[in-house]
């Protein structure tokens, strides 16, 4: 899995339970940009952070590295 996957998933599992960028941010204690930072991948990410972030989503670490939005738009036939 490449480290850009894990920012992208970050942002969209935030998306998808409609979070705020603000919102997560405070949950974290830092600023907004220091956290959209995260999202962009412009900084590493480090585990202890990845487990702080999973936390606020309401999700595991395992599920972050291993989220694909596509299962939530796989045709059913």
């Amino acid at each position: 899995m490449s480290q850009t996957k894990v920012y992208i998933n970050i942002r969209k599992i935030r998306e998808l339970k409609n979070l705020t960028r603000e919102h997560v941010a405070a949950d974290l204690n830092m600023s907004m940009s220091g956290y959209g930072k995260i999202e962009r991948g412009d900084v590493d990410l480090t585990v202890s952070k990845l487990i702080e972030i999973a936390k606020v989503l309401g999700v595991s670490p395992e599920f972050i590295l291993k989220f694909d939005i596509s299962m939530f738009f796989k045709e059913v036939k």
